[in-house]
């Protein structure tokens, strides 16, 4: 009877080590990091970047750059990322990663959306960027590109114009701040005129 017991025992754990032999060889998948949604995630010099994808535009020849930034380090950092089509041909969109978390790429956030162009890309595809800091070595990752088939992503296609109207905003911008400057000088040499200089 104890013999019985015994080989019982024995062949419960051979089946027991045979079924979970494996993984004593194998990587486990689930201990893989990944990107749990469409986009990839980078980390380059402590700005961790997630879910980066190109979103094209009304026209599907531009891209809008969406992506989420976590910047812990305490102090901004400009990062560029060079996406590299069919052949030589480049974009490069640049950004300031203020610390803190940062969602880039909606038109209706803080952030201006940037575009880039990038001849024969399509929707579908993916393309393949370079991350970089002032400070870091280039990553490389292979960016997906979309579209708003998906209503997730309907938000941020952004119309044909969008380039033009936000090149005149910036242009206004620009006027009114030089405008306000050569006001600001005015009221000062006001300011510094001397009772001798009215008097004259």
């Amino acid at each position: 009877m104890k013999i019985r017991i015994a080989s019982s025992i024995a062949l419960a754990a051979a089946i027991a080590l045979g079924a979970s032999g494996c993984t004593l060889i194998a990587p486990q998948a689930t201990l893989i990091p990944y990107a749990p949604s469409d986009g990839v995630d980078v980390t380059v010099d402590g700005v961790n970047v997630r879910n980066l994808m190109l979103i094209a535009d009304e026209t599907g020849e531009n891209f809008n750059v969406v992506f989420s930034s976590v910047n812990l380090t305490g102090q901004e950092h400009d990062l560029t990322i060079t996406f590299t089509g069919k052949g030589s041909e480049t974009a490069r969109a640049e950004f300031t990663i203020p610390t803190g978390n940062t969602r880039f790429g909606n038109p209706d956030g803080a952030e201006v959306p940037v575009l880039v162009t990038i001849p024969g890309l399509e929707s579908g595809q993916t393309v393949d960027a370079y991350f970089q800091t002032q400070k870091s070595s280039e990553k490389q990752k292979f960016v997906p590109v979309l579209d708003g088939e998906h209503e997730e992503y309907a938000d941020y296609v952004l119309p044909a114009d969008f380039s033009k109207k936000n090149d005149n905003a910036s242009e206004a911008a620009k006027k009114k701040a030089a405008e306000d400057a050569k006001a600001s000088d005015t009221k000062i040499n006001d300011d510094n005129t001397t009772e001798s200089d009215t008097s004259n």
